[in-house]
């Protein structure tokens, strides 16, 4: 009489942990980023340079600060208008000022994106608590905290040459300062990280040394 073996139970296939970046996360995340600094870069400079080549004036937005009798009269409540002037047939150097902000922008986002992209590769390596990781974090934190306000300034500074060579028929330039808090607290968050980076890559060490 043949004796017929009970066949061994079924393995099961091991839970995917969906919050793990794998391969496929990693190249996603590249061509996210990838994208979203070609795009900057068609707004930021390819549209002025192509606006410079059709020979296009250059368009200026500023704030000022307006008076209506009317709304004085009743004592109604009302803030500054934004207006958008054209500077007509502006010089070279005008035009390279205008390409400065947006030139700016794009080198802080690609780096931005280069040193996130980075960092995901030594953590799918395995290596995420090293040195240059430690780093790149550091300089990820102070382009956040710090970018805002350089590109800010520098934006600030080039619309208002810019618009002294424009009759602005009589309205005031109004300076006003947006402190961007979203970027201020991801830098903090980042610079916190780093430090936590920092202390897992010296543990790291120690455990190697009594290996």
């Amino acid at each position: 009489m043949a004796h017929n073996p009970t066949p061994p139970p079924a393995q099961q296939k091991p839970r995917r942990d969906w919050w793990t970046f794998d391969r496929s996360d990693r190249w996603g995340l590249a061509i996210l980023l990838t994208a979203v600094v070609v795009a900057t870069t068609m707004a930021a400079i390819v549209v002025p340079i192509q606006r410079w080549i059709a020979g296009d004036g250059i368009p200026v937005p500023f704030r000022s600060e307006v008076s209506v009798a009317a709304l004085d009269a009743v004592g109604t409540n009302y803030g500054p208008a934004d207006y958008t002037v054209t500077l007509a047939d502006p010089s070279t150097t005008q035009r390279l000022l205008d390409l400065v902000p947006g030139t700016l922008v794009v080198l802080l986002l690609a780096a931005g994106c280069w040193l996130i992209i980075a960092v995901m590769r030594t953590i799918a390596a395995g290596e995420p608590f090293s040195t240059v990781n430690v780093r790149r974090l550091r300089a990820l934190a102070a382009m956040l905290l710090l970018g805002p306000a350089i590109t800010f300034f520098v934006a600030t500074s080039i619309q208002g040459a810019l618009l002294g060579d424009i009759p602005l028929g009589g309205l005031a330039y109004a300076l006003t300062i947006d402190i961007p808090w979203a970027g201020f607290i991801a830098g903090l968050l980042l610079a916190l990280l780093a430090e936590a980076f920092k202390t897992g890559s010296r543990l790291r060490d120690d455990v190697d040394g009594l290996i």
